[in-house]
C-alpha cells in the first residue's frame, strides 16, 4: 500500500500490469501505466514504465494524436524511428514524434531494458491514437 496521500500521486508498486495484446504489437512487454486519465484524471499526458527483456519487443507502430518521449533507466536494447535504428542503454533519452512508426526490442539476456515515457497529448494509450503497423522481422539475441 502506498504511504503517498494525495489523490495525484501513487506508487509503483500499488499498480498492476496492463495486459497488453501480442497481436497489437506487444511481444512479452510489462508496461505499468503510471499516471494517466485513470489513475489520477490527467488527460493531457500519461506516465509509463517498462520492462523489456530479450527477445521482448514493442513492435512497429505510431501515434496519430500523441509524442512520446522515453528516458532508459537501465538495461541494453535498440530502438528504431521511421528508417533508423540504434543501440539504447543507461541515460539515453529519445522523442517520438506522433506520426511516425518506432519501435524497442531488448537485446541482453542478463540486462533487461527498463525505461520510462510519457504520451504528450493523451489521457491513454487509446488516446494516443495508436496504431500496431507490422512485426519486426528480425531483432536482438534470439
Amino acid at each position: 500500500m502506498s504511504t503517498l496521500q494525495s489523490k495525484y500521486s501513487l506508487n509503483e508498486r500499488d499498480i498492476q500490469p496492463s495486459r497488453v495484446k501480442r497481436d497489437e504489437g506487444w511481444r512479452e512487454i510489462s508496461i505499468k501505466w503510471l499516471l494517466s486519465e485513470k489513475t489520477v484524471g490527467i488527460k493531457s499526458a500519461v506516465l509509463y514504465k517498462t520492462v523489456v527483456k530479450a527477445g521482448a519487443a514493442h513492435e512497429k507502430h505510431l501515434h496519430h494524436k500523441a509524442d512520446e518521449m522515453v528516458y532508459i533507466i537501465s538495461g541494453k536494447g535498440r530502438h528504431g524511428l521511421g528508417d533508423e535504428e540504434w543501440d539504447i542503454g543507461p541515460g539515453d533519452a529519445y522523442l517520438n514524434p506522433r506520426e511516425m512508426v518506432h519501435w524497442t526490442y531488448g537485446t541482453s539476456p542478463n540486462d533487461p531494458l527498463i525505461l520510462v515515457g510519457v504520451y504528450v497529448g493523451a489521457g491513454s494509450l487509446e488516446d494516443t491514437g495508436y496504431e500496431f503497423v507490422e512485426r519486426l522481422e528480425k531483432y536482438g539475441n534470439t
